[in-house]
C-alpha cells in the first residue's frame, strides 16, 4: 500500500504527543506508553514535526488521540488496519483490535473509519482509603498470598504460572528488571496453583498507577479477588500518587469488587473493538442485543450465524467462538430462548428441537432458562430433558 499521510515516530519523540491525549488523562495507558512502558510499540502520526493526530499501536490495542477529522489520514489508517495490522494480528492469534480514545471526537468518529466496530461502556475508579482492612484474615487455610517480585521466577512449577507471567510482561519487560520491585500480589492454593492475582500497570512519570485483576473461573465468587486487590491497593496507596481501576460496565463482578475494596467511581467512558471474523462479530452483536432485551434483533443476528453454518463460509469455519465454547447447537438454543422471551412458543420449541437434534444437552442451562420453562407444559419439559444426551 502507498502511505502518504501516516508516518512512524521515533521513540525519542514519543513524549511530545502527550498533549494529544490530555482529554483522557485518567486513562494512564496513554501517558505510560509514551513515557516509560518498555514493551514494543509502534507510534504513527500525521506529521513528524507538528503532529496533530497520533496512533499508539500495542497489539492488539490502538490508542488514538488528537484530531479525528483528518479525512486523508483516516482513510490511510483504515487501509493500514486492514492491509497491515489485521494480517499481523491474525498471525499472532488475535481475534480483534481494541480502540482506546484520547478524546470525545475520536469516540464519535471511529465508525467512519471502521463501520462494524462496536462500543463498550467502561468505568474508571480510584481509591483514597482502603475499606477492607481485614483482608489478611480472609485468606483461607491452605492458601498463601505471595508478592509479584523476583521470587515469582523461582516458582515456575506452579499451575497457571504462565497466565500471570503473560500479564506482567504487558508492563514490566524484561521480567528480571521489572520485578526488582513489588508489582502486586497473587494467591496460591496449597503451593500448587495460582488462583488469583492483582498486578500494577501503566505507571506514569507523575507516579500514577493502575491495577489489573483476575481470578480463575473455577475459583470465582469466593472473595479471592478482593483479597489480592486489597493487598495490592494497600501497597500502592503508600507508594503512588493515585491508584486506578478500569472495567466494563457489564462486568458487575469487577466493579463490585473494586467498591468492596474501597475504590470510588470517578468517570464513565467508552472503548471500542473491531472483530476480524464476521461470524464472531455476529455472536457479539447478538449477545449485546439479548442482554438489552432486544430479542428480535438478537434473533436476526443468530439466524445469520445459522445461515453461515449452512453455507460453511470461511468466517464460520475460522470462527473463534463457534469452534470453542459456543458451538452451533447453543446458537439454536439462544434463538429458542429469545423466541420464548417474546412468547412465541411455536418458534421457541422449533429451535429448541433443532438445538437438541444438533447435540444440545445442557440440562442445567435448560432448567435455568426462565423464559423457556415458563412457556412449556410439565410433560414437555420432561420430554425435552429425556431427549437430551445424559
Amino acid at each position: 500500500m502507498v502511505i502518504k499521510m501516516i508516518k512512524e515516530l521515533e521513540k525519542k519523540d514519543f513524549k511530545k504527543l502527550k498533549h494529544l491525549f490530555r482529554d483522557r488523562d485518567y486513562v494512564n495507558s496513554f501517558r505510560s506508553h509514551l513515557e516509560r512502558t518498555p514493551i514494543t510499540k509502534r507510534v504513527l502520526v500525521d506529521d513528524i514535526n507538528n503532529p496533530q493526530t497520533a496512533v499508539i499501536g500495542v497489539p492488539p490495542r490502538l490508542f488514538v488521540g488528537g484530531r479525528a477529522d483528518n479525512i486523508e489520514f483516516n482513510q490511510e489508517l483504515r487501509n493500514y488496519i486492514h492491509e497491515v495490522l489485521i494480517p499481523e494480528y491474525k498471525k499472532r492469534n488475535f481475534t480483534e483490535v481494541d480502540f482506546y480514545f484520547g478524546n470525545d471526537q475520536w469516540e464519535s468518529n471511529l465508525l467512519m473509519i471502521l463501520e462494524d466496530s462496536f462500543y463498550y461502556d467502561r468505568y474508571y475508579y480510584e481509591i483514597k482509603e482502603l475499606k477492607q482492612e481485614d483482608w489478611k484474615d480472609l485468606i483461607p487455610e491452605g492458601y498463601s498470598l505471595e508478592p509479584v517480585d523476583l521470587t515469582l521466577l523461582e516458582k515456575a512449577y506452579l499451575k497457571n504460572f504462565d497466565w500471570l507471567i503473560e500479564e506482567i510482561l504487558e508492563n514490566w519487560d524484561p521480567l528480571e528488571e521489572g520485578l526488582k520491585e513489588n508489582r502486586g500480589f497473587y494467591l496460591v492454593k496449597e503451593d500448587d496453583e495460582i488462583v488469583a492475582w492483582c498486578t500494577t500497570e501503566y505507571l506514569t512519570e507523575t507516579n500514577d498507577i493502575e491495577v489489573g485483576i483476575a481470578t480463575k473461573s473455577e475459583y470465582q465468587r469466593r472473595g479471592f479477588a478482593s483479597i489480592v486487590g486489597s493487598a495490592t491497593a494497600e501497597y500502592c496507596l503508600s507508594r503512588y500518587k493515585s491508584v486506578g481501576w478500569h472495567c466494563t460496565q457489564r462486568n458487575i463482578g469487577s466493579f463490585k469488587t473494586a467498591e468492596k475494596i474501597g475504590f470510588e467511581r470517578i468517570m464513565e467512558y467508552k472503548k471500542a473493538s473491531y472483530v476480524f471474523n464476521k461470524v464472531d462479530f455476529l455472536v457479539i452483536k447478538a449477545y449485546f442485543a439479548k442482554v438489552e432485551e432486544n430479542y428480535p434483533e438478537a434473533i436476526d443476528f443468530y439466524i445469520q450465524i445459522v445461515e453461515a453454518s449452512h453455507a460453511q463460509t470461511i468466517d464460520f469455519k475460522e470462527s473463534y467462538y463457534l469452534n470453542s465454547d459456543f458451538p452451533i447447537e447453543r446458537v439454536y438454543f439462544r434463538i429458542s430462548d429469545c423466541y420464548a422471551a417474546i412468547e412465541n412458543k411455536e418458534k421457541s420449541t422449533e429451535f429448541l428441537e433443532k438445538a437438541i437434534s444438533n447435540g444440545y444437552d445442557d440440562k442445567d442451562q435448560f432448567l435455568d432458562c426462565e423464559s423457556l420453562i415458563q412457556i412449556l407444559e410439565e410433560n414437555e419439559k420432561i420430554k425435552y430433558l429425556e431427549s437430551m444426551k445424559s
